[in-house]
């Protein structure tokens, strides 16, 4: 991978990790996007998981006041069992995309649903169920972040409780897909200066973002997250429906 690249890489990723540290989505499905017309996929996703996992925990880190521990909990229970069966089944399943629609179907549901219908909203214990999900489908389409705000669209949390406790949850989902990609054999020794300073620009975009975050209004703050959402949920039909 040539040095350009490796620049560009990094310097794109600290702009989408203002992005998610400012919105607690959208940064990460706009990196790996972005990383589609250098590399194949199947590099991308072990660099974008490691670099998300990074991105992430830095984001819990400077919003650790506001976690919702259950919810973490609950999650961090139910993500290996996922990961365990992704591993597993990854070389036998058929027609991947099939699964990035169900995702899709999920989100647009959360977005645009009937005001007569039931909303999104699980218990906290629902969350080890959401972990499993994420796990499974981590290692298959990359980016479940958008998946991940449809369950955090809701108006019992606040700003910042919505991006520490999304964040903390897919530090785990990233956690657990790298074991995965060791058992897989993805040779990230060969990447190690891409990663390495795509993670240093990703902290200095996590902690602009974050800065940013407490200057916006909550209600501009969930019209953002929508708008968001919405865009992410776009590119990933265009993904199933052209790629």
């Amino acid at each position: 991978m040539s040095l350009a690249l490796v620049l560009t890489l990094s310097i794109v990723n600290f702009f989408t990790s203002i992005l998610s540290g400012m919105l607690g989505m959208a940064g990460g499905i706009t990196l790996l996007s972005f990383m589609t017309f250098f590399l194949p996929l199947n590099i991308i996703i072990p660099i974008h998981g490691v670099v998300q996992l990074i991105s992430n925990s830095s984001r819990c880190w400077f919003l650790k006041n506001h976690i919702n521990t259950k919810i973490f909990l609950y999650f961090s229970l139910g993500a290996p069992f996922g990961m365990a069966l992704a591993v597993y089944l990854i070389k036998q399943l058929p027609y991947p995309k099939l699964f990035m629609s169900l995702l899709v179907i999920s989100i647009l549901y959360v977005l645009f649903k009937p005001k007569k219908m039931p909303s999104l909203i699980i218990p906290f214990w629902g969350f080890t169920f959401v972990g499993v999900l994420v796990g499974f489908f981590g290692p298959l389409i990359g980016a479940t972040g958008p998946f991940l705000a449809s369950f955090f669209l809701r108006d019992d949390f606040k700003k910042e409780e919505i991006v520490a406790t999304k964040a903390s949850v897919q530090m785990m989902g990233h956690l657990v897909k790298i074991p995965a990609f060791y058992h897989l054999a993805f040779p990230f020794k060969d990447y190690s200066l891409t990663i390495i300073l795509m993670c240093i620009a990703g902290i200095i975009g996590t902690k602009v973002g974050v800065k940013l975050l407490g200057k916006i209004e909550d209600q501009y703050f969930r019209l953002l997250y929508k708008i968001a959402l919405f865009a992410a949920v776009l590119r990933m039909i265009y993904k199933i429906v052209f790629t």
